[in-house]
């Protein structure tokens, strides 16, 4: 236990008091890195599995305390973005020096003993159905530490959810289900050729580990609902027949929004939304019954 608990691991924050993140009142922990690259990810800063640096403009005065500091002569004040990120190594000097947070560090690196010391703050609030959910990023991309964490949840009796893309070794899946009482599974596309495009790998592991999941531990589908992408009537149906096939019978629509956007900036990279849009309620709606007119309960949004 004493090796477990030091264990460290990279996360964007801890939630407290989740509700849309599995059963009851939960804490969920966001771990920092990917190995997908979603076209329409809400959440880049999770993608990258070490510290990186936000520059909000808006809080921004140009007082030039970063430029003066920064040892790799990566800010230039004359630059709109600020940071030459070619040049910037990550020291955070500039951070120490900014009084208006508009440069921040995105992901701290914190062990496994410190996460569980917040977790065991809040058993008070979970009653008998929250606990403990493990998000992303992807849970699974840093296995030691994720497993150590599930692991200690178990011993404490304290419940687990793992809200993965299932993309992960057979042996990490393996050891995951054994610590863990419920996954919510993300299926982006079931076409293999349509996933790769849209998440720069096939599916082909993950329908596999889908398979071994559903065996051992209940299991919720989610879908992001990606207009253009995964939203036509066939996918859709090929989804609905892996999750009945997998005796799933709860599909959580996840519908593609922009509010992501912001963040694209913050880390210096380009939206990806302006090829997106958002879909309508009557979509929605279509998607919806799509997968309750073959008898799934169908969540919009993912409430428990």
């Amino acid at each position: 236990m004493g090796i477990a608990m030091t264990h460290t691991g990279i996360i964007t924050d801890i939630k407290k008091f989740a509700t849309h993140d599995g059963p009851g009142i939960r804490t969920t922990v966001f771990i920092k890195g990917c190995p997908l690259r979603c076209r329409w990810c809400s959440n880049p800063e999770t993608i990258a599995p070490h510290v990186q640096l936000y520059f909000i403009e808006k809080r921004c005065t140009g007082c030039g305390r970063c430029s003066q500091i920064c040892p790799a002569g990566a800010i230039d004040m004359n630059n709109p973005a600020r940071i030459d990120r070619t040049r910037c190594t990550l020291c955070m000097k500039c951070v120490e020096q900014c009084i208006e947070d508009a440069l921040m560090p995105v992901g701290r690196e914190v062990t496994v003993s410190a996460v569980f010391e917040e977790i065991v703050k809040d058993i008070p609030f979970y009653g008998t159905n929250g606990g403990l959910t493990l998000s992303g990023g992807e849970p699974l991309f840093r296995p030691d530490f994720s497993l150590a964490l599930l692991r200690q949840c178990r011993e404490l009796g304290i419940s687990t959810v793992l809200d993965t893309c299932g993309f992960a070794s057979p042996s990490v899946i393996e050891e995951a289900l054994e610590c863990v009482d419920l996954i919510l599974l993300d299926i982006k596309h079931m076409d293999p050729v349509m996933h790769r495009l849209g998440t720069g790998t096939d599916n082909t592991l993950i329908l596999k580990n889908a398979v071994k999941m559903s065996r051992k531990v209940p299991m919720r589908i989610s879908v992001p609902l990606i207009p253009g992408y995964n939203n036509g009537a066939e996918n859709l149906d090929r989804t609905a027949q892996l999750a009945l096939s997998l005796g799933i019978n709860h599909i959580d629509l996840n519908p593609l929004h922009c509010l992501g956007e912001d963040k694209y900036r913050y880390l210096g990279l380009q939206s990806p939304f302006k090829k997106h849009y958002e879909l309508s309620r009557d979509e929605i709606t279509r998607a919806s019954e799509l997968f309750q007119d073959r008898d799934l309960e169908v969540t919009i949004g993912r409430m428990m």
